[in-house]
Formats: C-alpha cells, structure tokens, sequence
C-alpha cells in the first residue's frame, strides 16, 4: 500500500556533472518497495516545481547502518538540479511505492533471465538484480548508453550477478561494443543463449526495438515504462500509452511494468 511520508537525505552520492544517487531513508515505504516500483518526490516547498516527480525505486540497502531507499537520477531540470543539491537530513515528501513492479514470482532456481537498460533505464534494474541474486536466478545484464559516463552503477550490477554476466555498448565505443545495447541482446540470442524472460526499461527507441526482437523470439518480456507524471495514481491521465487493445493504458496503474505485446509500437 503506497504510504505519504516524509524521509531525510542520508547522502548524495555523485557520479559526475550529470547523474547522481539520492539515499532516503527507507520509512515505511522501503521494505514495501519491489523491483519496478516507483515514488514521487516532492524536489522543493515553492511554486517552482510545483509538481512532484516521479523515479523508480532503485534500490533499498542501508547507509551506514540505517535502512534507505536509493533513486538514481539524471539532472534534466529544475527538479532534479533540486534534488541533487539537497543536504543530508534534508526532508523529502515521498509517495510510494507506485505502480505495478516486475514480475518475478513464477521464476525458479534454473531459470535464465536478461536484463537490458539504456542509459538512466538502468534504475529499477538494480533492485531487481538484487532480488533475482536472492532467489538464486541467473540473470545475464545487456547495459547500453551514449558514452561510459551514461553506463552507471557497473560495480553493482557485477557484485550482484558476477562480472561474467554483465555486458556493456555504448554509442561511442568508450565501454563495452561500439553499437547498440539491442544489437549486444541479439548477439547473445545468436550465440544461443536462452531467457525465460526479459526485462528492461529505457528510451522507447530501445523498447521498439527489442519488442521486435522478442515478438520474432517469441520471449516473455516486462517493460518498465518512464513518462513524466503529474499525480502518480491515474487521476490526471497524463502518463497514457496506446495499447494494442485500441485503449490508452495509464503508465502510473497499470503499469509502469507492462509485457511489450500490450503495447501498440505504431501508436507510440
């Protein structure tokens, strides 16, 4: 049940000019929190930003002993330049978590998943591997970005599925394969490698892509949509995504983890 709170900064931890970390404490809210959720975070108390903004859950873990809940960030605005300069034990309203997380509970010991992230898409990526290092599931990471300073977190991701799992591209050829993160999926398709399902959450560019990839596979695949949100909830309708029903699906209730087959790539 996603609860109102306010939770104080432990730290901000900054990977460069662009991206940064933003420890909360955990509350309530953290150990409620799977893999996929969201929250919205109220960045100031002024007219400027007047709306909260809407980040997945990365990952909840302690600071120095303390339970937090972790949201990584790339600064793309007033909020998040707000977000990214407030002090340790600042308070931070905090709604959540939010949406319909990844599903994970039908996965057993012998199972082999794939987690593919583009750029900041690499967010609820990180909870989830913890969760899926915890049952025991093999899961293989394919991580694309721009350039290196777009791949975060690697450390973590190679801690908790093994650096022999984790994968990297980036458009420049600094990390990784000189490509595209989906040209690196389809590589290991080719090798013939097989997932029980795929997970991701990045740019639509990168969804379209490998919904195709996955239809032609016949691969069951979750997609953890991003969409600028106003309320959260689905009261204001402003995060909808054309479905192949005909229908508007809200990105903040229905999903935002949704199968790629529910989506109408044609509309989007």
């Amino acid at each position: 049940m996603a609860v109102n709170e306010t939770l104080r900064v432990l730290r901000t931890l900054r990977y460069d000019a662009g991206h940064f970390s933003l420890f909360l404490q955990a509350g309530t809210i953290g150990p409620q929190a799977q893999p996929g959720n969201f929250a919205m975070l109220q960045a100031g108390d002024g007219l400027r930003p007047y709306l909260r903004r809407a980040f997945s859950i990365a990952d909840v873990t302690t600071w120095r002993g303390v339970p937090a809940i972790e949201f990584v960030m790339k600064v793309v605005g007033v909020g998040t330049e707000m977000l990214g300069r407030f002090s340790e034990g600042t308070p931070v309203p905090v709604l959540g978590p939010l949406g319909i997380p990844f599903p994970i509970g039908d996965l057993e010991p012998g199972d082999r998943v794939a987690l593919v992230a583009g750029g900041i898409g690499l967010a609820p990526l990180v909870l989830l591997a913890r969760r899926l290092s915890e049952k025991g599931i093999e899961a293989d990471l394919f991580y694309g970005g721009r350039n290196e300073s777009d791949v975060l977190k690697r450390a973590d991701f190679e801690r908790l599925l093994g650096s022999h799992h984790c994968r990297y591209a980036s458009d420049d050829g600094s990390i990784g394969r000189h490509g595209k993160v989906t040209e690196l999926f389809e590589g290991a398709l080719a090798a013939g490698i097989g997932f029980r399902r795929v997970y991701a959450c990045g740019p639509v560019p990168m969804f379209r892509a490998l919904a195709r990839i996955l239809e032609e596979g016949k691969i069951d695949a979750s997609f953890a949509f991003e969409s600028e949100m106003a309320c959260g909830f689905g009261v204001c309708l402003g995060c909808v995504a054309p479905t192949a029903d005909g229908r508007f699906a809200t990105i903040c209730r229905e999903g935002p983890c949704l199968p790629p087959s529910a989506i109408d790539w044609s509309r989007l």
